[in-house]
């Protein structure tokens, strides 16, 4: 097969196994609950936790975030493996593989082309080929945001913590961008996934950061 074929090949497969939207699964049948119309209204992990912990407590809520967030992983994982193994140059193979799967999650066809923010999707195919970079990436990210609450002027506290996970988006969006040198220096047959993927998933937060934005500018941001 020609590798054109291949590569064809792994962004349909990519984009298919990326649109299978665990998260609206688990609302309709198991919570019954639109996650369109709750919370921050994304269909992703995060919104899964705060639906389930409001019907049914925070146990189930960190079971169901646990569950979503490992299905939308695993789907990532599965594409970008099989690319990884039957791809031409793997380096490239990834690359097709992670950006339309995280493209398929952020705009299933199964949706109307919408979705979630790819994060999830994204962060499982560090985890599985290198731990290493996953580590930092992770730290980057949560560091980033709590640099960004303090500048904010936020108070450290006992909620200081939360409000840095849920709330700082330009925060977020910094450390998944300074991210990139971190995966490119630590798994290099990633750099060109991260570098191709991230602007994914930073468009897909432009109404987070819309919001925050406007909270700063109207000096309400350290309201909530």
């Amino acid at each position: 097969m020609p590798d054109i074929m291949i590569y064809i090949l792994i962004a349909l497969a990519s984009y298919g196994l990326g649109s299978i939207p665990f998260s609206k699964i688990f609302s309709r049948f198991i919570i019954k609950t639109d996650l369109r119309k709750s919370g921050s209204k994304n269909l992703g992990a995060l919104n899964t936790f705060r639906a389930t912990k409001k019907k049914h407590g925070v146990i189930a809520g960190l079971l169901a975030f646990l569950c979503i967030f490992s299905l939308d992983a695993l789907k990532a994982i599965i594409a970008t493996y099989f690319a990884h193994e039957i791809g031409p140059v793997p380096g490239i193979s990834l690359a097709i593989a992670t950006f339309f799967v995280v493209l398929g999650h952020n705009y299933s066809v199964f949706l109307n082309f919408t979705g979630g923010r790819g994060a999830a999707s994204f962060i499982g195919i560090l985890l599985f080929f290198s731990p290493k970079a996953f580590l930092g990436y992770f730290i980057i990210i949560l560091s980033s945001m709590m640099i960004a609450e303090v500048i904010a002027g936020r108070k450290i506290n006992k909620h200081f913590m939360k409000h840095s996970v849920s709330d700082q988006i330009i925060g977020r969006l910094i450390g998944e961008t300074i991210g990139i040198i971190w995966i490119g220096a630590t798994a290099p047959i990633l750099t060109l996934s991260a570098i191709i993927t991230t602007p994914l998933i930073l468009i897909a937060h432009k109404e987070r950061l819309s919001e925050q934005l406007s909270k700063i500018k109207n000096k309400t941001y350290l309201n909530d």
